[in-house]
């Protein structure tokens, strides 16, 4: 068996790690979306502009049987990586796994970060069960519990349209006339781009973190844009909405979905729903929620889904989410390991 660095150009090895992380996502959680070829190719060329990234192959006779993913942030937070691992279930329990992390320790290390995370899917009540494997595999090898997710799905048609209109009028009247909703479709528009980056600035000072020692990260427009030049060629479509405040001409809350630009894929992501600190209590969380996945609606009629993630903490947005109709699927974790400086 032999472990090399995934070059984008390779087209049979990066074909090879594509096959992995499909016959992983049907052995060990296929309710969950698939993952979708384009992207993750595209994705190898273009890596985030905030994150170095690495991916490694473990081959064994001429066959891609395993598949290790590393980002590390390049701005701040300059201490972390994190790292995911997929084995093809038909060649665990011979090595491949345990070498691929050794394989990241060794690259993580090498670049001065002390504080190495890697994640697993979990079982929660009311969602589907999963294998513990992940989860002992990553404890075997000093990986500890630092933060849970919980995994959820929500159709785009969960409420019918009484309800949902119900909603809306209550979110409406709560938020009254200090702000203007605005919905898009694509890139920022250009005169949103300096007050957008300021509020995307204050999400990780305002996300739980669990026992991840993250700072915040300052994002100016021009990261802005660079993250939104790698969307588009990863192919992906950005569906947003925000509450701008009448006051002070800025943005004070944003929530976002991810859709891939291909026009069958059925699944779609939310990012982060985030409402600035002094203007909560006005139920933005809520109406932009709504107004947004109108807008999925609308304008990507073959999205039947859109699948989220909180914090099992973070009791606020899963409140909102649970009122929307999002159902658990499942849940995942960070298991942290940390390193002397």
């Amino acid at each position: 068996m032999e472990i090399i660095e995934l070059d984008p150009a390779d087209g049979d090895l990066v074909s090879g790690a594509f096959d992995v992380m499909c016959a992983v996502h049907a052995a060990d959680h296929p309710e969950n979306p698939s993952p979708h070829r384009a992207t993750f190719v595209a994705g190898l060329s273009y890596p985030p502009p905030d994150e170095d990234e690495a991916h490694f192959v473990a081959v064994e006779d001429g066959r891609v049987v395993g598949l290790l993913g590393i980002g590390m942030p390049n701005r701040g937070n300059l201490h972390f990586a994190w790292a995911w691992i997929n084995v093809h279930p038909d060649h665990r329990r011979k090595g491949i796994g345990s070498a691929l992390v050794d394989t990241y320790i060794a690259y993580a290390r090498e670049r001065g970060r002390t504080d190495l995370t890697l994640d697993t899917h979990m079982s929660w009540e009311g969602g589907h069960e999963r294998s513990k494997a992940g989860q002992l595999f990553n404890e075997k090898h000093g990986f500890k519990l630092a933060l849970t997710w919980i995994n959820r799905r929500c159709a785009v048609d969960a409420l019918d349209a009484a309800t949902e209109q119900a909603l809306l009028e209550k979110a409406e009247a709560a938020a009254g006339d200090d702000y203007e909703i605005i919905s898009w479709v694509g890139r920022t528009p250009a005169e949103l781009i300096e007050t957008m980056a300021r509020i995307d600035s204050t999400i990780l000072a305002e996300v739980p973190l669990g026992e991840l020692a993250l700072e915040p990260e300052t994002i100016d427009a021009e990261l802005k844009t660079a993250k939104q030049d790698r969307s588009e060629a990863m192919g992906m479509k950005t569906v947003q909405t925000v509450a701008r405040y009448r006051g002070t001409g800025e943005v004070v809350a944003n929530t976002c979905v991810f859709i891939h630009d291909d026009g069958e894929f059925p699944d779609a992501y939310q990012g982060i729903t985030i409402v600035d600190k002094d203007h909560r209590g006005h139920r933005l969380g809520l109406l932009l929620k709504i107004v947004n996945v109108r807008l999925v609606r609308e304008n990507f009629p073959h999205v039947r889904a859109i699948w989220t993630d909180n914090a099992d903490v973070n009791a606020p947005m899963i409140d909102i989410n649970v009122t929307l109709g999002y159902e658990i699927v499942d849940a995942g974790g960070e298991f942290q390991r940390k390193f002397e400086a």
